[in-house]
């Protein structure tokens, strides 16, 4: 398995089939806001207990010509919606499964819905609408998933509903259940049934864990490497960046998914745009076998993604042994849209699909 490139995007985002969203984790409500608000991009988070939050923030007037996320709120603060966009013109790169995603309040539900760049309402991972339970606080107890006729239905990961609770040390605890309420794996890549995030003072998790009860569990299933997988820890720049990602054992073994990656570590610019990331194995050493241990992204001045380098641990150029790709380059139109993807190999050998 490719982890490098396959099971860092189905981490961060297979969790619900919906995209990178970004954390509060904290059990009372954040400080109230009210009107716009424009950001770089989104806080990582890996459980749709956590609603959107945004980092690198921008004024009105650079979100004309840098693509953000547009955030808008109602005269109670609560977020109404986030736009992914350059100029107030949808964009369809989205990190969150949909060019807009829009919430509506009733009583005690929050209830989201996902657009593409055409402003159409549409199925972000085999869901329509997502109507979250809130408590007197506004905190999110509950999830169930809605189809476009309004009948339950479960995500490409086979989840109809989840659940969270706060643990008296903090933790949040979830679960999940399919549509015949049996209890459920967080997704086919992490096949852990209920899971406890901590969080930091600034709301930024640090930690998914594996439980069974009130133990932490070792997860041995066949996508659970050869030492069984735990936790995960998680380590923010101050600005909620995050910077690396590790796997670990109950014994506090760096372990792994699969046969791959036990850590990657990310370098990022002043804009918060990750420039590499560099996968290690198991034995803390670079990732080896056949497998791209250094990825490299170059960026335009809007902020997109316009190459993306696969090299090894010596930074030169390798072609990737699945698929002999060693640059792929993205176009783009004057709006910001992507228009074209190329591939090459080292060679700058054009790769035809």
């Amino acid at each position: 398995m490719k982890l490098n490139k396959m099971i860092l995007p189905a981490l961060l985002s297979i969790v619900l089939g919906l995209g990178i969203v970004a954390c509060t984790g904290k059990s009372e409500k954040k400080d109230v806001k009210a009107g716009v608000e424009y950001y770089r991009s989104l806080q990582f988070s890996e459980t749709p207990y956590d609603t959107e939050n945004g980092v690198h923030d921008l004024t009105a007037d650079k979100a004309k010509s840098i693509n953000n996320y547009k955030f808008t709120y109602d005269d109670s603060g609560r977020l109404t919606s986030v736009e992914f966009n350059r100029n107030n013109i949808l964009l369809g790169n989205s990190s969150m499964g949909a060019a807009r995603i829009t919430y509506e309040y009733k009583d005690n539900k929050q209830i989201k819905r996902y657009f593409n760049k055409d402003n159409e309402q549409i199925e972000s991972g085999g869901v329509f609408t997502a109507e979250y339970s809130l408590d007197a606080k506004g905190i999110r107890t509950g999830l169930k998933f809605y189809g476009k006729d309004g009948t339950p239905v479960e995500n490409r990961n086979k989840i109809h509903s989840w659940t969270w609770t706060i643990l008296p040390d903090g933790m949040v605890k979830e679960q999940r259940y399919n549509l015949a309420d049996v209890e459920v794996v967080m997704n086919p890549f992490c096949p852990f049934f209920e899971l406890r995030f901590s969080y930091n003072d600034k709301g930024y998790v640090t930690r998914m864990a594996n439980y069974m009860g009130d133990t932490l569990y070792n997860c041995t299933a066949e996508n659970c490497g050869d030492i069984g997988v735990s936790y995960f820890l998680f380590n923010s720049s101050d600005k909620g960046d995050l910077l690396k990602f590790e796997v670990f054992n109950v014994f506090g073994q760096m372990s792994n998914l699969y046969s791959g990656w036990s850590k990657f570590e990310r370098k990022i610019d002043e804009n918060g745009y990750a420039l590499e990331t560099v996968y290690y194995d198991q034995d803390n050493e670079y990732l080896g076998g056949k497998s791209v241990p250094v990825v490299q992204n170059v960026y335009d001045e809007h902020g997109s993604v316009t190459e993306v380098k696969n090299m090894d641990k010596d930074r030169n150029l390798i072609n990737d042994p699945d698929n002999g790709v060693a640059i792929t380059e993205h176009k783009y139109d004057e709006t910001g849209n992507r228009t074209e993807t190329l591939r090459y190999s080292k060679d700058r050998v054009l790769i035809k699909e």
